[in-house]
């Protein structure tokens, strides 16, 4: 069996070993308000104030509209700051695929919707693409018998994944404005 006793000044070394790590950790979140960046006015502006003012182009049908839905309220929670810098262009494309098929009547038992997207963040001022890239999310729902259940299922999972891509895009412009404004 295990004895061992710890000192006073081991407790007190140990102490302030752990307090000097922890005082060096200068972690900060993507989209923090208080480190300050310029602008390209050369004002100070956070990451997240920059985030509020992006605008995203229209896109035409549903899924995309959720996709741009869903970006629109996590860049600015619907509340879009007039005179942006900078604008989003998205292109998606759903597909659906099925997973397993029953083995008596051949029919899909669970599938996936696949929602992916490209989008380009594009300064207005300039005209130059920031970034560019592709997102592509996942969701899983099970079919059944019910035509206008697999509908339901298939349309809520759309839904679920085009929120998904759409918080990676969000994450992916934050990452690109935080070296673009260093």
């Amino acid at each position: 069996m295990w004895s061992f006793e710890v000192t006073p000044i081991q407790r007190l070394i140990g102490t302030l070993g752990l307090l000097t790590f922890l005082a060096s950790c200068t972690v900060e979140p993507l989209n923090a308000t208080s480190s300050n960046r310029l602008s390209a006015d050369g004002t100070s502006a956070s990451v997240r104030t920059i985030m509020k003012s992006i605008s995203v182009d229209p896109v035409g049908e549903r899924v995309a509209q959720q996709v741009r839905n869903n970006l629109l309220f996590e860049l600015n929670g619907g509340q879009l700051e007039p005179g942006g810098q900078y604008k989003v262009s998205l292109r998606v494309s759903p597909s659906t695929r099925s997973l397993a098929v029953e083995g008596d009547s051949l029919s899909s038992t669970s599938a996936q919707a696949v929602v992916r997207v490209n989008y380009r963040l594009i300064d207005t001022t300039s005209g130059k693409p920031i970034s560019e890239g592709i997102r592509q999310a996942v969701a899983s729902f099970d079919q059944t018998p019910q035509s206008y259940a697999n509908e339901r299922a298939a349309r809520d999972a759309q839904n679920r994944a085009a929120k998904a891509v759409a918080q990676q895009v969000r994450l992916a412009i934050g990452q690109a404005l935080t070296q673009n404004n260093s």
